[in-house]
């Protein structure tokens, strides 16, 4: 077939076809993919994914000088990954998700932290792995999933916490339980104003522990316990610690993170003294 043949057939081909749907971030009207909700080939080809991490510890997609920083040996969480890069892009889409209550949004970000809580397990397991053990069989899966939360202050302006939509998505996706561990006891203002320092000081007291989400945690240890007695071969491996997969929009500083993680795991060993390993996933990294 030649150029010109191949041309006017793609020309009928295009006239005969319904019109797509109109891409939610770039307003075009092409056809939709399937993998990502309500975006057009183009857009989803420019998603600035974070296949691997360059930075193991916080997910960062280059070099990390925050990592290196001496404050930061004793941080409360394990490690951090993200799905993307915190591009002006991703930055727009975070804003009509976030700000302007853009509803469509969420589950297209919900699928895309989906994706990356999939490589997630995958890099964990095969870390955890022994020597000439298949991943698979040690495969990694967080015992709960919680969020970081909101003041009721901004909860009032948004109407929602992104964070926690976030977090159920991918817990209906993967069938992990959503337990809300954390209040947010001070309204701390937008960070996005803040510097380093400053975003370090004003999480220092603004998370506590929810007394109802460490019912669901009792109940986990009660299980535990039972299966042990019942076990033939030793103890269950998943009570070596409680594993908890925390969710928030965008990490930047690990500030946020890494208080909630200190509180979570405090009260995990001062109510039932158990061990507990901490994990953080975000849609972004700045």
């Amino acid at each position: 077939m030649s150029a010109l043949s191949f041309a006017f057939t793609h020309f009928i081909r295009n006239l005969l076809t319904p019109p797509g749907d109109i891409c939610l971030t770039c307003g075009g009207k092409s056809r939709l993919v399937r993998n990502w909700p309500g975006i057009c080939q183009r857009c989803a080809d420019g998603i600035p994914w974070i296949d691997k991490a360059r930075c193991l510890y916080c997910g960062r997609a280059f070099g990390c000088p925050d990592c290196l920083r001496m404050e930061v040996r004793d941080r409360a969480f394990i490690l951090n990954r993200s799905a993307v890069q915190y591009s002006d892009v991703m930055r727009e889409w975070l804003a009509q998700y976030k700000y302007r209550g853009h509803e469509r949004y969420a589950q297209l970000l919900i699928r895309m932290m989906s994706h990356t809580l999939v490589q997630m397990e995958r890099e964990i397991s095969a870390l955890h792995s022994g020597a000439g053990q298949p991943a698979s069989k040690m495969r990694w899966k967080p015992d709960m999933i919680t969020f970081v939360p909101v003041s009721t202050t901004r909860l009032m302006e948004r109407g929602f916490n992104q964070a926690q939509v976030l977090a159920e998505g991918l817990g209906k996706i993967h069938h992990i339980p959503i337990v809300p561990l954390l209040i947010r006891s001070e309204h701390t203002g937008k960070q996005s104003f803040k510097t380093r320092q400053e975003r370090i000081q004003s999480m220092q007291h603004a998370f506590v522990i929810d007394p109802e989400g460490l019912q669901f945690i009792n109940s986990i240890r009660l299980d535990w316990s039972t299966r042990s007695k019942r076990s033939l071969t030793g103890t269950p491996q998943s009570m070596g610690a409680l594993r908890i997969l925390l969710i928030d929009d965008i990490y930047t500083t690990g500030s946020t993170v890494n208080t909630c993680s200190g509180v979570m795991q405090n009260a995990v060993q001062h109510y039932y003294g158990l061990k507990t390993e901490i994990f953080s996933l975000t849609w972004a990294r700045s």
